[in-house]
């Protein structure tokens, strides 16, 4: 019971992530789309979203990767591989969150702006979520499992 429950529970972080990526990118895709089709002119006297939106990215970023760098060290050796991977969950679910929600901020900046970098910044912050997805490996180094823990997640 415990070997299905902890793999169904790493399955489902993975499945959040898939997820969350395929939202981002059907997102990206369509704002994308809708703006070639009809192009916008850039409205100059809003040009303060590309000051702002960077600032707010990296502020959010960094408050949600101290609370999981700060949940993560509150994990104990004595927790079960379960808690341990409910904990995991929660940690990325914000770190997910957080740039999801970087991505749809700058996407509606760059709809009412229609500066181009506000769309590149969305971009870039797609690929940050493609970067932390949730490896057996990285699972492992964030939760310090051993590895028959880490044989648990896949097998």
């Amino acid at each position: 019971m415990t070997i299905n429950k902890a793999k169904t529970i790493y399955r489902l972080i993975k499945i959040i992530h898939l997820v969350i990526s395929i939202l981002t990118i059907l997102i990206i895709g369509a704002v994308y789309t809708i703006q070639k089709n009809q192009p916008i002119s850039a409205n100059q006297n809003l040009l303060i979203f590309e000051f702002i939106i960077p600032v707010i990215v990296i502020l959010s970023f960094t408050f949600s990767h101290y609370l999981s760098k700060r949940k993560l060290s509150n994990i104990s050796k004595q927790m079960t591989l379960n808690e341990k991977l409910l904990v995991f969950k929660k940690v990325k679910i914000t770190q997910w969150g957080s740039l999801f929600g970087s991505i749809i901020l700058s996407i509606i900046s760059f709809l009412i702006s229609s500066q181009q970098n506000l769309l590149l910044y969305s971009m870039m912050l797609g690929v940050m979520i493609l970067y932390y997805r949730p490896l057996k490996n990285r699972v492992g180094e964030d939760l310090d499992l051993t590895s028959e823990e880490l044989e648990l997640l896949t097998s």
